[in-house]
């Protein structure tokens, strides 16, 4: 299978947006006026730079200097690069920035080898530069580079491309792509507009993602796999019964919901009240919980492919150990599942990362071979604390915007992706 990588530079590969730098210590006039219309998707890039380059001053010698001084790159590219040569997967730049300070910083770095599509550059003998565009789009317009029809245009000769980007221009390309590693603007445009993405924060993280193969996967349980929420809220009556007080309304349920049963009870509760009130509610809960839970929609089909398929299956929940184990006895799939861990089982409830730490040592399986499924922020911060990618499910408390704030590894349309994902962690929704 043939790969291609295109990658953006400015702010991707080099860590600063070598445009800018060089804006702010060459050009004279408002030119940030020029470069906030631009952001605002007001003018194209094209347009941007015809005005920006009649700002601009010095010569050539004295801009590669200044580009020397400045010419960091992202500490994990060439470890990433060598890992794709090595794999025969092919890797190019794609960018709306400026030639000759991509060259400069490949020569820098000894990767004189990359090609790469930008924007041409001409130093005039009098001082200043002209800009020309060979890769743009007349049918757009928007940026100089068109990273969407580069893709295009690549698309006979490759299986798979991937795209890596961080910004604005970046964004036809990653919805041209066949994936998306993106971070900054580019990661929450992916969201609003379902462009399937794995975020990153640096080189490192696309590596880990290249290598990954998952061979466990360890959920979270409400919200995530089953759905027991009446069961919850007639525990809860029974405790505010007890003290006297009128609960809230069942639509209101998820508002109140914490990490925990503590968490969620301190909202109402003195503490000498909450030590009574759990023993009452979990009393009440073991009445109703088995009549009152069920299978979210697609989660045991998915449970049964992934069990069929040999994948490790794990449970980390704040619910009760007793009642996590409980429910999914009575749901019919315990003995899919090498660990199933709640409150009570480990010293610290997530977020803290132990139940998931403890999970991984029951399944006998190291973080890097195994994500963690949940709906929740509390979810994302424990598997971010235990080292473990997280796969976001939109699916209970949280909508895909407010789970992305958090940057999990990936969102979830549905957990039916998941069947596909175990078998291949960069594949993309049908």
């Amino acid at each position: 299978m043939k790969t291609l990588i295109l990658c953006d530079f400015d702010g991707t590969i080099s860590v600063r947006d070598m445009t800018y730098v060089l804006v702010t210590r060459f050009a004279s006039g408002d030119w940030e006026s020029i470069d906030r219309d631009f952001r605002e998707g007001k003018i194209s890039s094209k347009e941007a730079y015809a005005r920006i380059a009649k700002m601009l001053n010095g010569d050539q010698s004295g801009a590669l200097r200044f580009i020397d001084e400045h010419s960091d790159i992202d500490p994990f590219f060439s470890s990433f690069y060598q890992y794709c040569r090595e794999k025969g997967m092919d890797i190019k730049i794609v960018s709306d920035g400026l030639d000759f300070y991509i060259r400069r910083i490949l020569e820098i770095h000894h990767l004189t080898e990359i090609p790469f599509y930008a924007n041409a550059t001409h130093f005039r003998e009098e001082g200043g530069i002209d800009i020309s565009f060979p890769c743009s789009e007349d049918e757009c317009g928007l940026c100089g580079t068109c990273k969407k029809k580069i893709i295009q245009i690549h698309r006979g000769e490759y299986d798979s491309i991937f795209f890596i980007g961080n910004g604005f221009s970046d964004r036809c390309g990653a919805r041209e792509a066949d994936f998306t590693f993106a971070k900054q603007s580019l990661y929450t445009y992916c969201v609003e507009q379902d462009i399937t993405c794995h975020f990153f924060k640096d080189f490192g993280d696309i590596l880990n993602d290249l290598k990954k193969q998952i061979h466990g996967i360890i959920f979270d349980l409400d919200g995530t796999l089953i759905e027991s929420y009446e069961a919850i809220f007639l525990a809860l009556k029974e405790c505010f019964q007890y003290f006297g007080k009128e609960i809230f309304p069942f639509h209101d349920l998820r508002k109140y919901l914490k990490a925990d049963l503590e968490a969620t009870l301190s909202q109402f509760f003195t503490p000498e009240e909450m030590n009574q009130g759990i023993p009452i509610m979990r009393k009440k809960y073991e009445e109703v919980y088995l009549d009152k839970t069920h299978f979210l929609e697609g989660a045991k089909e998915v449970l049964d492919a992934l069990y069929s398929d040999g994948v490790a299956l794990g449970i980390a929940s704040n619910k009760f150990g007793r009642f996590s184990r409980g429910a999914i006895q009575h749901l019919g799939v315990l003995h899919y599942f090498k660990s199933v861990l709640g409150a009570g089982d480990v010293p610290k409830n997530k977020p803290f990362p132990d139940m998931i730490h403890s999970a991984l040592k029951e399944m006998d399986l190291p973080p890097k071979e195994a994500i963690f499924v949940g709906d929740t922020l509390t979810d994302i911060e424990a598997g971010k604390q235990a080292g473990v990618d997280v796969y976001a499910l939109p699916s209970g408390f949280y909508s895909k915007k407010e789970l992305s704030r958090e940057k999990p590894k990936r969102l979830l349309n549905n957990l039916q992706e998941l069947t596909r994902i175990a078998k291949n962690p960069l594949s993309r929704p049908l």
